[in-house]
């Protein structure tokens, strides 16, 4: 997807990377509204999710969707989370909560953070350059890419 906001570089996105847990789901369970979004925003974009997996679930609620699982493996989330965007070929728009999910954010070419069902950390919010009411609304921006426009130009 390419997006040209004035006063800014073009950015042809090519990832999105999705934390889970408060993200795109509450207790380990996928937020039902998410799936018809993902399938949606497939044909633009590969879509990754990025998870410690707290409640065990993340393959079983994602196995039917056109996304990839990464699920962390070190005790640093913040750290893994950010090397990860960072690995991606291509432009990468990142959608957190957590406070692990600072980083990842602020690494990302567009970092989203979302105030969903458990709120928000202060500090993602600050690495953040939109923050969206819910992850709907969110991924809504990427499907009308001008909204992206009218919120980022300077």
């Amino acid at each position: 997807m390419k997006i040209q906001i004035p006063g800014r570089e073009v950015l042809v996105v090519e990832h999105l990377v999705l934390d889970y847990n408060g993200t795109i789901a509450e207790d380990g369970h996928l937020l039902s509204s998410v799936p018809p979004l993902l399938e949606d925003l497939s044909t633009l974009f590969k879509i990754h999710v990025i998870t410690a997996d707290t409640f065990g679930s993340v393959e079983r609620e994602c196995v039917s969707l056109p996304v990839t699982v990464h699920t962390l493996e070190s005790t640093d989330h913040s750290r893994e989370k950010e090397e990860f965007v960072r690995s991606l070929l291509g432009a990468v728009v990142a959608f957190g909560n957590g406070a692990n999910d600072k980083e990842m954010l602020r690494s990302s070419d567009l970092g989203i953070a979302v105030l969903g069902p458990e709120g928000c950390a202060v500090e993602t919010l600050r690495s953040a350059q939109i923050v969206v009411p819910s992850i709907e609304k969110g991924l809504a921006l990427l499907q009308k890419p001008d909204r992206l426009i009218a919120t980022l130009r300077r």
